[in-house]
């Protein structure tokens, strides 16, 4: 067989906030790792928020050398751009049940991409971190349980080149109308930049006016547009964000959480094995939370919902996606810096993230 699904974590209860260190003990490449973390509703009604916030952190390391450091939910905007769809998330937030989120560590421009992988034995003592904080989403949960397979090459020799790594860049919260100038590293080729702006309730483009990439002191200037724009022709060119969930809307007027932040369209309809004669209506969407509205104490309910941007990030992708040679080589540069400009009335509520996805070459 040339490729295998080898396990690396065998679902684990979680019964405490932790983060879980699993020592790398593979020779074989990896193409992929897939968590999934499930969060158990153990309360009744609306969700406390998206349980893709469980998983706070999620850290590939050797020693002091990060190779990958994302957040959950950035884990899950960075694969659906990679991948161009949903992964298999089971979105059911009823008490008793597991809210399943799945999140894929990928390493090659498409699973089992044999020029890039990564290679534990270029490494000294590779660690995969998991940070879990159970109470940061899902319905009052207090357990949960985690599982980590790794997609691995195994008959079919590869010899692979390097391996894409991402990274958080910088996470900072904003003031109103302001620049915030911030210094990009240069010391590995650009695939992907992500920026990432989700506060409740707010449309993203009321968050962030401006962005502007410069070369050398505006040397160069790669683009210049508004978030309204970059929504529009580059956020624009990939699929839309589509998924179901099954919630307990509680009452009229109570939220739940969705993964797309932008442009929201939903649908939903009882969740029952009889008749209830509710009046359902949904509402907003901005920021990742839907309102909803009905008679009395409403259903169970199932939701389909449509839109761009999930958890709020936004992609820019550099060059041909499938030729590394044509991706963004910042190596040649003598600085590069990012320039985003806020929205007026904003606060260090509401913040900004920045990570990347790099060529990192053995």
């Amino acid at each position: 067989m040339n490729y295998r699904l080898a396990t690396i974590l065998a679902r684990e209860a979680v019964a405490a906030d932790k983060t879980k260190v699993i020592d790398l003990n593979l020779a074989d490449p990896v193409s992929k790792f897939e968590i999934c973390y499930e969060s158990t509703a153990v309360g009744a009604g609306a969700a406390d928020h998206h349980a893709a916030r469980c998983v706070t952190k999620i850290e590939l390391v050797d020693g002091s050398d990060v190779l990958f450091s994302l957040s959950g939910q950035e884990a899950q905007a960075v694969d659906f751009y990679h991948n161009r769809k949903e992964p298999a998330n089971q979105s059911k937030y009823l008490t008793g049940h597991n809210a399943e989120m799945v999140f894929n560590m990928n390493f090659g421009r498409f699973l089992n991409d044999p020029l890039f992988a990564f290679d534990p034995r270029k490494f000294i003592n590779p660690q995969l971190k998991i940070t879990i904080d159970m109470g940061a989403g899902g319905v009052q949960s207090v357990a949960g349980f985690l599982t980590v397979v790794a997609h691995i090459f195994d008959e079919k020799a590869i010899t692979p080149e390097g391996f894409l790594m991402h990274k958080e860049i910088n996470n900072y919260g904003l003031a109103s109308a302001a620049h915030e100038y911030i210094d990009l590293p240069t010391d590995y080729a650009y695939r992907k930049m992500f920026i990432a702006a989700q506060t409740e309730g707010v449309e993203m483009t009321a968050l962030l006016d401006t962005l502007k990439l410069s070369e050398d002191n505006d040397r160069k200037i790669p683009f210049n547009l508004t978030v309204n724009e970059l929504l529009r022709f580059i956020v624009g060119w990939c699929p839309i964000y589509r998924e179901s969930l099954i919630i307990a809307a509680g009452a009229s007027g109570a939220g739940f959480y969705c993964t797309p932040c932008h442009n929201i369209k939903a649908v939903a309809t009882s969740w029952e094995v009889s008749n209830n004669p509710y009046t359902i209506t949904l509402h907003s969407g901005d920021g990742g939370k839907i309102v909803t509205y009905g008679e009395d104490t409403l259903t169970n309910l199932v939701i389909t919902i449509e839109g761009y941007a999930p958890h709020g990030a936004m992609e820019i992708p550099f060059g041909l996606q499938d030729d590394p040679v044509d991706w963004y080589d910042v190596t040649k540069l003598g600085s590069l810096r990012l320039d985003i400009l806020s929205k007026s009335s904003r606060t260090t509520a509401d913040t900004v993230q920045i990570f990347l996805q790099q060529l990192r070459r053995y």
